[in-house]
């Protein structure tokens, strides 16, 4: 009985484990954002989540800065590192748009 009790949960975590993905480039992303301010010398973004929540956040490529987001109060997506480190911004103009199914065209 001592087995059991060990054996059952040791096989659970394993087989959970293997269910899991191995890497990711983004810990999180925060869609329909908008940009708050853009701040060069301390290299972080300030943006508002759809929630209602206010996050500033260094990001991992001082470049990033320069290419986009260029202006306050753009819509965007942003997705975050496990170092709650902001690795791309992609402007909501930018998403393509979901492609149309059958019954859509209908």
């Amino acid at each position: 009985m001592r087995i059991e009790k060990i054996v059952i949960p040791a096989f659970c975590v394993l087989f959970s484990l293997g269910g899991t993905p191995i890497s990711s480039n983004a810990a999180t992303t925060f869609g329909g954002s908008r940009i708050i301010a853009i701040d060069h010398n301390q290299r972080t973004i300030t943006f508002k989540t759809k929630e209602g929540e206010t996050w500033t956040l260094p990001v991992t490529d001082p470049n990033l800065l320069n290419q986009q987001p260029s202006a306050k109060e753009d819509q965007v997506t942003i997705h975050i590192n496990f170092n709650d480190e902001i690795t791309s911004v992609v402007r909501s103009s930018e998403v393509a748009a979901a492609p149309k199914t059958d019954s859509e065209d209908r």
